[in-house]
């Protein structure tokens, strides 16, 4: 970087430092050029004068020199522009450039390149900090183009650029690329804003193009340069699509430039459900559409609200709208939803409020409000149900009877008034105070709930007379409450009697009996002549036969309060009873009096209706406003009076107004003594309301000040010609009286009472009455006059009906049922409305003859006006037809009598249709396989039923479980189905399908096999249930099974390679525990899992009795470790997870204080073994799928001398658990020791009566370091021999013998049983210098005539479960064979068995050999394997062809071979070090140095073993063997017995360390690899053999020469000694050079190697055909007559075989005996066989030579059967087919040829026909 810097100054990169060292010259500027660098061009300063113009510099360095000027401390634009300029002129724009850094920097910078942009001249700025510097930049412009540059500021820290540049006016606009709207409910719209700017330097419009459903507003707008105008875009969607779409922007000069937006946008169908306040949406379902809203109870004239949720389920805002259909249509709603409109959010809710406001009271009131969405594709039903409620009200007494007081007095007395409602009641008792007797302190109020009000009473007698007034007490919104108010008073003349209330009872009693129109003296007479008697309660009755009118007897008629009220024959033309006294007007109007000085008048007349006197006295006196004249007056029966009313006001501009007030009663009543009690009668009281006003002219009446509590009054439904009441409260708010006067109803349909009068007090309460006369809806506007002024008419709108039975039905009266399977029924339902405004019963009618088909719930009921109310109709076909019934509606108003409007029966006639069919069911699947399910598990699948019937078809379910298994039928009984339907019974609809969930759960490891077979159910037909058979439907299959795994291969290796597949099967009872994997688990062993299976307990409870040892055998101490691979696999179907588990696994550790820390001597040992890790698996644990394998380790260390056990636990996931006690044993070096697996042995069941029983094999390991001999102790065998007759039954045959260290011997045995029982000998085994063993034996003789076929004859009786093929891999294992086990099978004695072994390397870059050892020698006798050794390369493999020849003596074979292989690659390197080894000691041998210290090297001359490696610094072994000789020749003794201490121990070790790293030991070749082949064989007598396997026998050859050796070697044949050939050296020498000079020469002769390679070349022959064709001809030259020649002219015999070997002398004699014999046969054939032509003629046919060459020939073929029948010549047969079907395959595996291929036929010429042929023919 240093020359650079000092040669390149001006570029930009460099610091400024380097300034300070560049030379003083003159710089020349010129144009910027181009320098290339790397492949790219950058624009470079010019260079200096100084500079050679061919150096480059690197571009890497100008990258990294640049910085931004922030990063130098440097506050600066980052670039400068020029816009909107013109060519030719000037412009000038600054840069500046600040410090924002706390120290000063100088800097120093570049003019621009081009020369349009000049500047300052450059010099350094220094800015201290927080200063600024301006920098002008002049831009002079000369054409319409685009100018760049830049400026280059130069720090010390580094460079920075700025931009500077000049650009065009041009039209741009910058829009975003893409608007999501996201989703939008269909019909809905959503907006979005979006900002388009005009980033160009023109002016611009802009006009937009966007497709539906997408708008944009404003659509056309303009843009002056850099303005910003936001559009708002519209998305509303018609469906629920995906909607996508380009909005395209034009602008520039006439829109011929655009820009595009992609609008997105998803529409979504809303969906709106509505619940109840707290309820989720789910309550709604496909039966309940509708959400109901219970207002209960509600007091007349208040409003309550209740809130509904609407739950919006779309992703969507849903707009929706609330309808309210019978809001126009009906004239009593009172039900209101202030919001009709709003958006819910999107999946969210929303509470809107429904109001209830109810009017009239006791009304049950139902109506419905529809929220529909947006769109309206979503309906939800509100359905609203409320009921009124009125005040309850009650007089605390209905009599106040006052006694008696003296005129001028005044009695007091109170009554309570009780509101026991939860609502508010207004109430006033419709009397004048002013003008009446009797006084209340108040008149009218309001009574809070649930509260009471003591009214005070007063009563103030002016006359002397009996007084009775019936005060009716209005309540709003309630019927009156009437108060009878008695009292007497009397003066000092006048005293009549005492009313009293019993009186009162009497008289309504009289009235009801018309006894109460005749006066009392009257009664008395009757009464006094017995024509009228007196009741039970004191009242008056006509006697049985009775008067002439005789009134009937009947309770008293009980008058509604309201019609007692209303009904006075003023405000209604109706009357409950003709009045005893009535006047002809009840309200007398003075209108406007304005002069106060004349008194008014009115005229009213006093009618009498009874049958006697009365007089009437009236109430005020002359000082009132109204006065009355007269005041008292008597009128004669059913006559008339008139009064003269008065009215004398006494201000101007006032209202008056009283009620006046006057009692009449029979004059006979007016003193005591003339009345009797029982004939008492109260007086009758009559009141007459009087108005008036005295407002002058020009003088308006008062303002009336009010409140009405409604402004429209709804009546309730009633019948016509019937009425009914609503009340209206007016409230005077003024201090003013307020006059009113109601206009009449014309129609008479409507009154009010009391219809004009004053009001004095706060409040008024109004009755109103409607009685309809006919069936329709009434309206009338009510005109109240106030204060007798037309402006303040107030009109009231009244509104009521009379009504009758009406309902809607629905679907026109018609009701379709689907089509249903006969005997089951078909259920809808049926909605029908009342449209009528009354409450409504409803019956159903049904014809008889479709009662058994139809029915309907409920069948009666009431129904509310408006509610819509649906019934379930159910169809029950009886037959498979179609059905058309009838059913009627009839309807009537509840609680209305039957000749009523409303109560008249209105029946509406309904047409149902109904069809009757029958279907069946089908299964999908007919076969159903669960597979194979874990006992204990479950497993489900689905069942899918099809119903491809018109009707829905009732089912009902049976399964059938048949099991198959090894279990008795006892014992599954009992056993629950193991299958479980989530439904056994069901409705499918019809031409539907129906998904059952089936689960099976098996509980024992059998194969279940259910039918499930259904039955239609006709529950409505109980007759043909009973006769429905079920029908199949399906089969299921599942098989409980267990999770197993087996062991399929085993292999050993380390301490355990001499042992052999077969030995460690044994040792480890892998056929045991295979069976004992396959087996059931006990309930006790599934009773945990891994996870689970914990104790407390050192020795964790055992729940399985499977317990096995694995026994691996016996090794000496510190010999290699005892490796065992095991390969799991997984045979079942399911996965299996298993563990190994170890007695530390499954405890569970305790605290320290719960340990007792007292161990016993098992846990002792357990504890030892495993802190010592003497045995181990790899892995733990695992997973198996089906079928899959996994292959686990096990080994065990010979660490610690003696016998270890651990005891390990095999878990089966919901499994077996197995036992496994892990035994090893470490044999220390001087032990001698055999390993004994088991102290049991069972031979092979040998059948009674074998001449000679076979030979079996019990086998004995030598498991220590050294040699033992062994003896059986065979005095047991004896004792048993003396027991069974002296017949030998079991025999040793070779007692005593040596075993090596590491190998096993065959000891033979032959168990010979007498009899079919058992048998068993314990035999001592004495080991020499070691222990002593007792085994047993056991044999098992059986009857073969009993047992046939059940004990067959095998080789394997013990083998079964071993493989043959090894599928464990072995670490640095490079061969494999192609099986291990070979199986002979059973021979006959004196064959042979031949079988193929390859040996393949797996090898990718290693080469083998291998060469292959007996175990035993004396199984070479038997066996023979060629080749015995070979070589393998990389991947290749070599087949081996073992013979076994059956000789000897019938004999269980169980062989092992040994395969030794060995890695060529370590061979050789073995090879090399030995060779240097080699060197080096020979070196030493000849190499030596004469010292005085080493005088006896001359005596150690040899081949020692280990040499040195250096041998001016190392000893050879040979003086580390002298020196130890001379150490111990200076002791005579041993040295004491004593143990090294640590220290002297670690010194030793490091001595001999020392020792061996001076010493070179001679190379140890490579360990070869062992493979085991074992070979297992069973041979028989040749008539065994033949008795047992007939049709075996012709399979094998039986070589007759094996049997004749036998027989010699069972001959005595005398030892003679084989001769020993003295050789000399030098004829040794001359034998050896001779053959090797003849070798050579044949190896440097090319002519040889030409014949060899042409040899190997020579083509296939086509013997075969030509011999097949000589056979086909040889039989027709048999049959040849006498007279034809014998040989033909072309024909050849076939030669004989030559024989294979030497012919012995004995069959030599009998082939010259058989030629013998054959000539003479051939004389006596010519003899006696001469043609029938020579016969006749004496003349010879044939020559003597003829004769002599047929004798050859028949000579020759009897020598060639004589040879066939040698033994030699079948062995010479045998051998060559064994040698040829061997180059077959040989030929095969090389790949010459394929062996499966199609043969091949060859197409011969075709022949011409011999001279011989021809003769014959003609």
């Amino acid at each position: 970087m240093s020359q650079p810097s000092q040669q390149l100054d001006h570029l930009s990169y460099f610091p400024t430092e380097t300034y300070t060292n560049m030379p003083t010259t003159m710089m020349q500027v010129s144009q910027p050029i181009a320098h290339s660098l790397g492949g790219q061009t950058i624009k470079q300063v010019p260079a200096l004068k100084t500079i050679p113009k061919t150096q480059s510099i690197s571009i890497e360095l100008v990258e990294k020199s640049m910085f931004k000027p922030a990063d130098l401390g440097i506050e600066v634009v980052d670039n400068v522009v020029w816009q909107n300029w013109q060519p030719g002129r000037e412009y000038t724009k600054n840069i500046v450039l600040k410090n924002v850094k706390v120290k000063t920097q100088k800097i120093k910078y570049n003019v621009p390149s081009s020369r349009f942009f000049t500047t300052l001249y450059p010099k350094p700025i220094v800015l201290s900090a927080g200063t600024s510097f301006s920098l002008p930049v002049t831009f002079r412009p000369l054409e319409k183009i685009v100018y760049d540059d830049k400026i280059t500021f130069h720090t010390k820290e580094g460079t920075f650029e700025i931009l500077i540049k000049a650009v065009l006016p041009k039209y741009d606009i910058e829009v975003p690329e893409n608007i999501n709207f996201d989703m939008c409910a269909a019909k809905d719209f959503i907006e979005a804003s979006f900002t388009v700017r005009n980033s160009g330097d023109l002016h611009t419009s802009l006009d937009w193009e966007v497709c539906e459903p997408f708008t944009i507003q404003p659509g056309v707008t303009k843009l002056q340069p850099g303005e910003s105008r936001v559009f708002n875009a519209t998305f509303k969607p018609d469906s629920a699509t995906v909607y996508e779409a380009t909005a395209v922007c034009s602008y520039g000069p006439e829109g011929c430039m655009s820009k595009t937006a992609i609008f997105i946008g998803i529409g979504k169908y809303p969906h709106i459900i509505v619940s109840s306040v707290g309820k989720p949406s789910t309550t709604l379902n496909k039966d309940n559409l509708e959400a109901v809203i219970q207002f209960g109870p509600t007091a007349v004239g208040t409003t309550v609200q209740k809130m509904v949720e609407l739950h919006n389920l779309a992703p969507v805002r849903a707009p929706y709208k609330v309808e309210h259909t019978s809001a126009l249509s009906r004239i009593d709603t009172v039900f209101q939803c202030p919001k009709m409109t709003g958006i819910v959010p999107p999946m969210s809710s929303v509470k809107i409020s429904i109001s209830y406001s109810p009017n009239t009271v006791d009304v049950t009131s139902v109506d419905y409000f529809s929220v529909v969405a947006i769109g309206k594709v979503s309906k939800s039903v509100i359905k609203c149900v409320g009921s009124s409620i009125g005040p309850e009200v009650a007089l605390s007494a209905k009599v106040v009877n006052f006694l008696q007081i003296n005129a001028g007095e005044e009695a007091t007395r109170t009554v309570d008034i009780v509101n026991s409602s939860d609502i508010d009641a207004e109430f006033q008792f419709m009397i004048d105070c002013s003008e009446s007797v009797f006084k209340f302190k108040q008149i009218s109020g309001c009574l809070k709930a649930n509260s009471s009000k003591t009214i005070i009473l007063k009563f103030v007698p002016i006359h002397p007379i009996n007084y009775h007034r019936r005060v009716t007490c209005v309540v709003h919104n309630q019927g009156p409450l009437f108060l009878d108010l008695i009292g007497t008073c009397h003066s000092e003349l006048v005293k009549p009697a005492v009313l009293q209330a019993k009186h009162l009872d009497n008289f309504r009693t009289h009235v009801e009996r018309g006894f109460s129109v005749y006066p009392p003296e009257q009664l008395n007479e009757l009464r006094q002549k017995g024509r009228l008697e007196l009741d039970d309660a004191g009242a008056l009755m006509a006697p049985s036969i009775g008067t002439v009118e005789n009134p009937s007897e009947h309770p008293l008629h009980q008058v509604p309060p309201m019609d007692e009220y209303f009904n006075d024959g003023f405000h209604s033309d109706i009357i409950n009873f003709v009045p005893h006294v009535s006047t002809d007007v009840n309200v007398v109007d003075f209108g406007n009096c304005q002069n106060l000085r004349v008194i008014e008048d009115r005229n009213v007349t006093l009618t009498n209706h009874t049958k006697g006197k009365i007089t009437v006295q009236w109430m005020g006196g002359a000082e009132k406003t109204f006065t009355v004249t007269p005041d008292v007056i008597d009128i004669p029966p059913l006559k008339s009076c008139a009064f003269q009313i008065k009215f004398k006001p006494n201000a101007p501009n006032q209202f008056f107004g009283a009620e006046l007030e006057c009692y009449a009663f029979y004059k006979s009543l007016r003193d005591y003594k003339l009345v009797e009690d029982s004939t008492h009668c109260p007086p009758w009281c009559v009141t007459l309301n009087c108005a008036g006003q005295t407002f002058m002219p020009n003088n308006e009446t008062f303002l009336p000040r009010y409140t009405l509590d409604a402004a429209k009054l709804v009546f309730p439904a009633v019948n016509a010609k019937e009425a009914t009441y609503r009340t209206l409260l007016m409230r005077n708010t003024a201090s003013t009286p307020i006059l009113f006067d109601i206009e009449k109803d014309p129609s008479s349909t409507f009154s009010v009472k009391p219809s004009k009068a004053l009001l004095k007090g706060e409040q008024q309460v109004f009755v109103v009455k409607i009685l309809p006369k006919e069936v329709k809806t009434y309206k009338h506007k009510l005109t109240m006059r106030l204060n007798d002024n037309e402006k303040y008419n107030k009109e009231l709108e009244l509104v009521g009906s009379a009504e009758a039975p009406l309902v809607l039905l629905d679907t026109q009266g018609e009701i379709f049922f689907k089509p249903t399977c006969v005997g089951t029924s078909s259920k809808r339902t049926y909605m029908i409305k009342n449209v009528s405004r009354i409450p409504l019963r409803f019956e159903w009618k049904l014809r008889f003859a479709d009662k058994n088909l139809l029915s309907v719930v409920p069948e009666a009921g009431i129904i509310q006006p408006n509610e819509s109310q649906s019934q379930i109709w159910s169809f029950v076909p009886k037959q498979e037809q179609k059905y058309v019934m009838k059913p009627a509606l009839v309807v009537w108003g509840q609680g209305l009598s039957s000749t009523s409007s409303g109560g008249k029966k209105k029946q509406f006639d309904v047409r149902a249709v109904g069809e009757g069919s029958i279907g069946d069911i089908k299964a999908e699947e007919g076969y159903l396989d669960f597979g194979d399910v874990i006992v204990g598990s479950s497993a489900s699948k689905h069942i899918t039923l099809f119903n491809n019937s018109s009707c829905s078809l009732h089912y009902r379910l049976s399964i059938d479980q048949t099991l198959d298994g090894p279990y008795p039928e006892e014992m599954t009984r009992t056993d629950k189905i193991g299958l479980e339907l989530d439904r056994m019974e069901g409705i499918i609809p019809a031409r539907s399908r129906q998904i059952i969930a089936a689960m099976v759960r098996p509980i024992r490891r059998v194969t279940y096999q259910f039918a499930i077979s259904y039955q239609l159910i006709t529950p409505e037909d109980v007759s043909s249930a009973s006769t429905q058979e079920p029908q199949h439907l399906c089969h299921i299959l599942v098989t409980g099974v267990f999770p197993t795994m087996s062991i399929t291969d085993a292999r050993c290796f380390g301490s355990a390679v001499g042992i052999s597949k077969k030995q460690l099967w044994s040792l480890f009872s892998l056929d045991n525990l295979n069976v004992c994997l396959d087996s059931d688990p006990s309930a006790r062993e599934l009773m945990y899992s891994v996870q689970t299976r914990h104790s407390h307990q050192r020795r964790p409870p055992v729940y399985t009795r499977a317990i096995m040892d694995f026994n691996f055998s016996a090794a000496p101490l510190g010999s290699e470790a005892c490796f065992v691979n095991l390969m799991f696999e997984n045979t079942g179907t399911v996965a299996t997870e298993w563990a190994f588990l170890f007695p530390s696994d499954l405890h569970t550790e305790l605290e320290y204080w719960a340990e007792t820390g007292e161990f016993d001597e098992d846990e002792l040992h357990e504890m030892k073994v495993m802190d010592n890790n003497l045995f181990t698996i790899e892995p733990r644990k695992g997973k198996l799928d089906p079928g899959e394998c996994g292959s686990v380790t096990f080994s065990y260390k010979h660490f610690i001398a003696g016998t270890d056990r651990l005891p390990v636990l095999l878990k089966l996931a919901r499994g077996r658990e197995i036992l496994l006690n892990f035994i090893g044993v470490t044999v220390d070096q001087d032990r001698h020791y055999i390993h004994f697996p088991s102290s049991k042995h069972m031979f092979t069941p040998v059948p009674v009566g074998e001449k000679i029983s076979p030979k079996q094999v019990y086998e004995l390991y030598n498991g220590g370091a050294t040699s033992v001999r062994y003896q059986f102790d065979l005095t047991p065998l004896d004792l048993i021999r003396q027991e069974n007759f002296d017949q030998p039954i079991f025999e040793c045959l070779n007692p005593m013998g040596e075993i090596p260290p590491g190998r096993s011997l065959n000891i033979e045995w032959r168990f010979s049983p007498i009899e079919a029982k058992t048998y068993m000998v314990d035999v001592p085994i004495h080991v020499h210098n070691g222990d002593t063993a007792i085994v047993t034996f056991t044999g098992v003789g059986y009857d073969k005539r009993i047992m046939g076929e059940t004990m067959p004859m095998t080789d394997q009786q013990d083998l079964t479960g071993v493989p043959g093929v090894q599928s464990v891999p072995v670490p640095g294992q490079l061969a494999f064979l192609s099986q291990e086990r070979i199986s002979f099978g059973n021979l006959p004695l004196f064959c042979r068995g031949r079988r193929m072994v390859f040996v393949s390397n797996k090898s990718k870059n290693r080469p083998v050999s291998f060469e292959w050892h007996v175990t035993c020698p004396t199984d070479s006798q038997f066996l023979s394997i060629g080749p015995v050794r070979g070589y393998l390369n990389p991947g290749e493999s070599q087949m081996c062809r073992v013979n076994f020849v059956a000789a000897g003596q019938p004999s269980f074979y169980d062989l092992d071979l040994v395969c030794e292989v060995t890695d060529q690659v370590e061979y050789n390197d073995y090879k090399n070090r030995l060779a240097e080894w080699e060197a080096e000691r020979l070196r030493q041998k000849y190499e030596f140095t004469i010292t005085e210290n080493d005088l006896d090297a001359d005596k150690r001359i040899g081949s020692p073993e280990i040499t040195d490696l250096e041998p001016q610094k190392q000893k050879t072994a040979d003086d580390a063997l002298r020196m130890s000789e001379t150490d111990f020749a200076k002791y005579k003794t041993l040295p004491p017995i004593s143990k090294l201490s640590p220290d002297e121990e670690k010194n030793e070790c490091e001595r001999r360390h020392k020792k061996a790293n001076e010493l070179w030991e001679k190379p140890e070749p490579p360990t070869p690899f062992l493979l085991h082949l074992g070979l297992t064989a069973r041979t028989h007598d040749i008539r065994a053999f033949q008795a047992n396997f007939p049709d075996e026998y012709r399979k094998y050859y039986v070589d007759r020469c094996l049997s004749a050796n036998e027989e010699k070697k069972d001959a005595p044949v005398e030892n003679k000694k084989t001769e020993i050939i003295d050789c000399k050296q030098s004829e040794a020498d001359l034998i050896s050079g001779v053959m090797a000079n003849v070798l050579r020469g044949l190896l440097d002769d090319s002519a040889f190697h030409d014949s060899v390679v042409k040899v190997m070349k020579d083509p296939v022959p086509y013997f075969a055909q030509i011999g097949a064709r000589a056979d086909k001809i040889e039989p027709r030259q048999s049959p040849t007559p006498p007279s034809s020649p014998v040989g033909r002219p072309g024909t050849r015999p076939s030669p004989p075989s030559p024989p294979s070997s030497k012919v012995s002398s004995a069959s030599t004699k009998k082939q010259r005996k058989s030629s013998k014999s054959s000539l003479k046969s051939a004389d006596r054939s010519k003899v006696s066989t001469p043609d029938t032509k020579a016969s006749k003629t004496s003349t010879p046919r044939y020559t003597k030579d003829e004769i002599l060459k047929v004798k050859q020939e028949e000579e020759r073929l009897k020598g060639k059967q004589e040879m066939k029948k040698l033994p030699e010549f079948g062995n010479s047969v045998e051998s060559v087919l064994e040698n040829t079907i061997l180059n077959i395959l040989s030929e095969a595996l090389e790949g010459e040829f394929n062996i499966t291929a199609r043969p091949r036929f060859i197409a011969l010429p075709k022949r011409n026909g011999s001279s011989t042929s021809r003769a014959g023919k003609l």
